[in-house]
């Protein structure tokens, strides 16, 4: 929620600390903010870097909880009591009134063992790069815990030479088929006065077994709940402990894979509302509190995406959505028990929503494609309350921008795909321009959305003279889990026969030129990128930044949810392999890659190039030794545009 602070008397708090303390905590104050509120708003958790200092916002002395330099993820109790955090693999609470720190767990550290504290492939691809696995009971007096036994996983060496010498890291990092980490729940007491115990999990194999959440069920002695997974991802379990032993509520399922429910939310009668893409679409489900199906609360064939609050008392559920299209996110009311939904918010803009906890107001921030976006606070059916930003920028008419025009490409089976083309400054359909296509294409990441973009590398592009065509394949649409699954097992092949539909669909237009088509993408982007141009003859040129070449070489998680084990989806493991289409590049590619990437390794793009070399095949390819995943800074982009130009023969 948005709170402000006063800073003099959160200076004024700090000032009884000693004086690096103050000096440290507030630089974090002034560089950031950064702190987290307690529940009751009544001051700040700073992580200074060299402890956690509890700041009031009152001014009364401030109180520093810890002097230690690591502190992960640390988080206030419901109550606001304590403080659980984690440092070095063991879980730790820290009293806000005395400072006095307990230790939860012992073993963290060693022997590749984690307490509260999610593993690399955890972190990743179950967690959404929130590496915190504890959770606070509702009644603050436990903790519930992810244990992650690393022994098993193979490792992976990524080399840093940045030093003389390099310096190496070593990732417990699984692939497809290797042994995952082996994950139990822990529940244990916040003050620490016994050791954790660790839930029951017969019927459930440990090298099986993925937890996609972990939770608690609440009521007057709360309840730890889990979803249980099996490693391929194609069902999950609503598992509770009521009485130490586990309890499957209900079991769900798809024709594909499983995605995670979301937080369940609990209601005064122990039922709970849970999102789930059964229908093929993303829809909000009830059920009683013994796990039996009360009903849909919504449907249809648009996507619900998240539950912003549900008032008990009159049964309103109050939720974001893709109501009036694919591309734009509303804020919707259902009351339960009643069929009808009602989009409350004005339904031109797309727009993101913070309700007040209780109450009619809420914050709503909107835009749209030509409107950067605003930020105000309303009342429920009445006007605005208070403008929060009006979000100023420069002017326009500073600048010769392209026209950007939103339209619909329709492939031959029916389905439409979303797209946007930025055409060069001074277009003139008498003329012949070459395309290049930007995607990603992965499974539900769809790149074309409603809303202010600054599209700078767009506009660069067709100021250069190329008209540029973003496109999401079906698989990447937003358009229901059913059109993600078309994907399932066969990774690239249904979204490369949908680019090229865009491919076919652009070049039907005399000023495109469809001997000078280019595509170009990051991380998956960069998988479709090189694929395309290994199993396509639509594409003159690519640039595939940090891209999987091979799904045998990503992580087990995401790999597996989409593609299976290798073992029993050996023929399409191949089918979707760049490295061994190798010898059929067709146009010019430059790849790019980070050395030090510890999400997709920079043994994919070494193991194409290697295969690309066997072949006797011409490529560019530009490594950035001190990158991960993300390439930041302006060389990246510069370096596509100077290939791009080079290839479609323009001028610098």
């Amino acid at each position: 929620a948005t709170v402000f602070v006063e800073l003099d008397k959160l200076f004024q708090s700090l000032m009884k600390l000693t004086p690096s303390s103050i000096k440290l905590a507030t630089g974090r104050v002034v560089n950031g903010p950064r702190y987290t509120f307690d529940p009751a708003r009544t001051g700040v958790l700073i992580d200074t870097g060299a402890g956690l200092v509890f700041a009031k916002r009152d001014g009364s002395p401030a109180v520093q909880l810890t002097k230690e330099r690591v502190h992960e993820f640390a988080t206030f109790s419901p109550d606001g009591s304590r403080v659980a955090f984690v440092r070095d693999g063991n879980l730790y609470t820290v009293a806000v009134k005395d400072a006095i720190t307990k230790q939860l767990t012992t073993d963290g550290g060693k022997n590749d063992t984690l307490n509260g504290r999610a593993d690399w492939v955890y972190e990743e691809e179950i967690f959404s790069r929130n590496g915190r696995a504890f959770w606070w009971s509702p009644d603050g007096k436990r903790l519930a815990f992810l244990r992650f036994d690393d022994t098993k996983v193979p490792k992976f060496n990524i080399t840093d030479t940045a030093t003389v010498r390099g310096k190496l890291e070593l990732i417990a990092y699984p692939k497809p088929g290797d042994p995952n980490p082996l994950a139990t729940v822990g529940v244990v007491p916040a003050d620490g006065t016994a050791p954790p115990t660790f839930l029951n999990l017969d019927g459930y194999k440990p090298e099986d077994t993925l937890f996609a959440r972990v939770g608690w069920v609440p009521g007057e002695k709360p309840t730890p709940f889990a979803y249980v997974q099996n490693r391929v991802q194609t069902k999950l379990d609503f598992v509770t402990w009521p009485a130490g032993k586990p309890t499957v509520l209900f079991a769900e399922k798809s024709p594909a894979w499983v995605e995670d429910l979301g937080e369940p939310t609990f209601l005064r009668d122990g039922s709970f509302l849970i999102l789930s893409e059964r229908s093929g679409w993303k829809h909000i489900y009830r059920y009683a509190a013994d796990g039996k199906l009360i009903g849909a609360v919504t449907d249809g064939k648009w996507e619900v995406k998240g539950i912003e609050r549900v008032d008990q008392d009159s049964g309103d559920v109050y939720f974001t959505a893709a109501k009036v299209r694919s591309t734009a996110t509303h804020l919707c009311l259902v009351t339960l028990g009643r069929p009808d939904v009602q989009v409350i918010s004005a339904e031109e803009p797309t727009h993101r929503i913070e309700m007040a906890p209780k109450g009619p107001l809420y914050v709503d921030r909107f835009g749209d494609d030509a409107t950067p976006t605003v930020a105000v606070l309303r009342r429920l059916y009445t006007k605005v309350v208070r403008v929060l930003d009006t979000n100023p920028t420069y002017s326009r008419d500073r600048h010769v921008y392209g026209r950007y025009e939103r339209t619909t490409i329709k492939t031959p089976d029916g389905f439409e795909m979303e797209a946007a083309i930025t055409y060069p400054p001074d277009f003139h359909e008498y003329n012949r321009y070459p395309v290049w296509v930007l995607t990603y294409a992965g499974p539900h990441a769809p790149t074309i959305r409603d809303g202010w973009s600054s599209r700078t590398f767009e506009q660069v592009l067709a100021a250069s003279g190329v008209v540029v065509l973003r496109v999401d394949p079906r698989a990447a649409s937003g358009k229901g889990a059913e059109s993600a699954w078309t994907s399932y097992k066969k990774l690239g092949i249904q979204e490369l026969t949908d680019l090229e539909t865009a491919v076919d669909w652009i070049c039907q237009n005399k000023w495109a030129d469809p001997a000078r088509v280019g595509l170009s993408g990051h991380s998956f982007g960069g998988y479709i990128t090189a694929y395309a141009l290994t199993h396509s003859k639509k594409f003159s040129a690519g640039v595939a930044g940090a891209p999987v070449t091979d799904w045998r070489l990503y992580d087990t998680i995401y790999t597996e949810r989409y593609m299976g084990l290798p073992a029993e989806n050996k023929e399409n493991y191949d089918k979707t392999s760049v490295v061994k289409a190798a010898k059929n590049l067709h146009g010019k590619l430059l790849i790019v890659h980070g050395l030090i990437d510890d999400n997709v390794h920079a043994q994919n793009s070494l193991q194409l190039i290697d295969a690309l070399q066997k072949a006797d095949k011409e490529f560019e390819v530009m490594v950035y030794p001190s990158s991960r995943h993300g390439i930041g800074g302006s060389h990246y982009p510069k370096t596509q545009l100077r290939f791009i130009k080079k290839v479609f023969g323009l001028t610098e």
